[in-house]
This record gives C-alpha cells, sequence and structure tokens, in this order.
C-alpha cells in the first residue's frame, strides 16, 4: 500500500482508537494545513471534531471544525429524508429495499450520526426488480441524474451497481438517492443480491424504518465499496468489528468470490496496524494467499493517485482494471463488446459518438484541482 504521511497517520491514530488520543491529534494539527487536506481527511473532520469538543475550546480551528460538523448534520438529514421518502414508494410498490452504505453505517455504529458523512443514501433493491423500482420511483416524481433514455437497457443492469435518482424538495436542495441494483459496485453480482437479503437485519434505528445488511456483509461492503484514497472506511469497518459479531469464515469465501481479496486484505491490515485491533488468527494471511489477479492490484494501485495527478495513460489503465474486475465477478469475458458496454453504462451515454468524446475527455483532461491546491 503507498506510504500514509504523517498528517494521515496522525488523523487515522486519532479517529481509530477507541478513547479520545490526545498525543494523535495533537500530532495532527502539527502537521496539517487545514487550508490544504490530503485526500481523504475531510470525511473525517467531523468526527475530529467531536473528540476536540469540550478539550480544545481555544484552538484556532475550532470554528471552521464546528461549521464542518454543522454542515455534515444538515446534509445528513436531508440524505435520511430522501431514503426515507425512496423507501416509501418502493414499499407502496411492494418492492423489497434496504438501506445500506454510509446512511446505515451512520445510524448503527456511530453514536452521533452527523459524524459520519452520507453523501446520497444508497438503497439497495434486488436485480430482477430493478426495472419495477426504476419505474416506481420515476412515477413519484424521482428522475435519473443524468438523465438518459436506456436506463432500463440490459448493459446498466450488469454493469452499472446503480444510478443516482433526484426529486425537487427546496429552491436550493433537490433530495437525492442513488438506488442500487447490486450492492458492490466492483463485483455486480446478483447472487450477492439475493443472500444479502436473505440475511438481512432490521435497522437498529427508531428515526428511519429499514432493513439494512447483517453485519458481516455490511462490513464487506464498507470496506469494499469505496476508492482507495478515502479514510473512512477504515473507521466503519473498525467500528462495525469491535461493536457486531463478524462471521470471518463468510468474509473470506466472498471476499475470494469476488476477487477483492488484496483491497480487504490492504485495509485490514492497515485497521489493525493503526488501532491496535485484534483480527482472528491466519485472516490476513488467508487473504494474502487467495490468488489475487493482477488486476486487482493495478487497480488499488491507481485508485490511490489523487485523480488530478493521473496521467492520461494510468486514467485508461485504471478503467480498464475495474472492468477486469467487474467481469471476473460475473464470470463474463472481457472482450471489446462487453468493454465498450461497460463505459456507457459508467458513463451513461446512449450512442457511440457520445460515449467517444466522453472517453476522450475523461482520457485527456484531468478532474480540477480541489480547493487549496
Amino acid at each position: 500500500m503507498k506510504p500514509l504521511s504523517p498528517s494521515t497517520q496522525a488523523l487515522l491514530h486519532a479517529v481509530l482508537t477507541p478513547e479520545t488520543n490526545p498525543s494523535a491529534i495533537a500530532r495532527w494539527l502539527a502537521a496539517t494545513d487545514i487550508e490544504r487536506l490530503e485526500a481523504g481527511q475531510f470525511q473525517l473532520l467531523p468526527l475530529l471534531y467531536q473528540q476536540l469538543h469540550g478539550r480544545a475550546d481555544g484552538h484556532p480551528w475550532l470554528p471552521r471544525l464546528k461549521g464542518i460538523y454543522r454542515r455534515a448534520w444538515v446534509a445528513n438529514q436531508l440524505a435520511l429524508k430522501a431514503a426515507h421518502a425512496a423507501l416509501e414508494v418502493l414499499a407502496a410498490a411492494r418492492l423489497p429495499a434496504l438501506l445500506i452504505g454510509p446512511a446505515a453505517l451512520s445510524l448503527t455504529v456511530y453514536a452521533d450520526p452527523a459524524t459520519r458523512p452520507i453523501g446520497a443514501a444508497l438503497v439497495l433493491t434486488p436485480a430482477a426488480a430493478r426495472q419495477a423500482a426504476i419505474q416506481a420511483l420515476t412515477a413519484a416524481g424521482w428522475q435519473p441524474s443524468p438523465g438518459t433514455d436506456s436506463l432500463a437497457a440490459p448493459r446498466f443492469e450488469r454493469w452499472q451497481a446503480g444510478h443516482l435518482f433526484v426529486k425537487p424538495h427546496s429552491a436550493t436542495e433537490p433530495l437525492q438517492v442513488r438506488l442500487c441494483w447490486h450492492g458492490l459496485a466492483q463485483a455486480p453480482s446478483p447472487a450477492w443480491s439475493a443472500q444479502w437479503f436473505d440475511r438481512a437485519a432490521p435497522l437498529a434505528n427508531p428515526s428511519i424504518q429499514a432493513s439494512t445488511l447483517d453485519p458481516t456483509d455490511q462490513l464487506l461492503h464498507s470496506l469494499a465499496a469505496s476508492p482507495a484514497l478515502e479514510l473512512i472506511p477504515l473507521v466503519d469497518g473498525q467500528r462495525l468489528i469491535t461493536q457486531h459479531p463478524i462471521d470471518w469464515l463468510r468474509f473470506v469465501r466472498l471476499a475470494a468470490a469476488s476477487r477483492l481479496t488484496f483491497m480487504l486484505g490492504e485495509r485490514l491490515a492497515l485497521i489493525q496496524g493503526l488501532s491496535g485491533l485484534h483480527l482472528p488468527d491466519r485472516l490476513l494471511t488467508e487473504l494474502q494467499q487467495t490468488d489475487s489477479p493482477g488486476y486487482a492490484a493495478t487497480a488499488w494501485r491507481l485508485d490511490q493517485i489523487n485523480p488530478w495527478e493521473r496521467s492520461p495513460w494510468q486514467r485508461w489503465r485504471l478503467s480498464y482494471a475495474l472492468f477486469r474486475q467487474q467481469a471476473a465477478a460475473q464470470g463474463v469475458v472481457p472482450h471489446p463488446g462487453n468493454f465498450y458496454d461497460y463505459l456507457r453504462a459508467q458513463w451513461s451515454t446512449d450512442s457511440l459518438a457520445a460515449t467517444l468524446r466522453r472517453g476522450l475527455g475523461r482520457i485527456a483532461t484531468p478532474p480540477p484541482l480541489p480547493h487549496g491546491y
């Protein structure tokens, strides 16, 4: 794994330990420029504010962190409202649905839901119910974003784990929810979705009536569903492991079936090394000894590079490695026709010309620099 900077190491030491770690917080404050945060750090700031509040009241960064925490609270409230509205639509249509990902984690393993930013809430429906779910949401005023006339096409079911839907709510903030028909974007297997529904459990939180993944499946999802640069999956994983029983045999079996052992092993090793969490004997060895294809390591390594720093060749290699990952998880031959369908699904394009334009733009033009760079 790419070596962590002193700033990132200190921040992870601060938030991964069960109790507040003043020395780690002090090291992060000394090693960090608040105007130029490293990749993955911003999402951890609401949690860091909770640890600093009442312990460093005179620190000049505290008002800034308090503002970030409050914005996270407001955004999470809107995300949960959107999830509740979408789940009500699907329930009225008698379609099964689960609340998964950050929204479920914020309500189950974080004492203060505002400390775990949600983004767009993820609602999972079985792949077989995908078109019915799309029709139900559309009839209720939700629209796909970006819009596409062919969302019901088979390529979207195979090569896309889900799609963002929006609904007008206020003059400035629409409701947003991501309807998913595969639990994992990197391993889109309908068989897994069926298993996850069979093992689902009611969400242990009175603020929203829904079911979610069982802890083992939730751990797999939290560690595997995010880009390599994100740090908050490490906190999610550490809290799931310490707060819930994990079926490690199932975890290793699913990791191998998904071809995700490399990524999962890297993240679990980092959690153990930084938090001192005890993992079962031989767990990491079993993950490391499982045959892992070369494209899995390639995808993980390229995904650790800041997007705006990747060369055109690296951006192309990353897209192809992620395609190989999804194809292997489904047992699909990675021939050029499937790669074309994959790109059209990822970019929501409806023609060859549009796909070529979008592809050339993605490859030739890096994303804009974030604030502070």
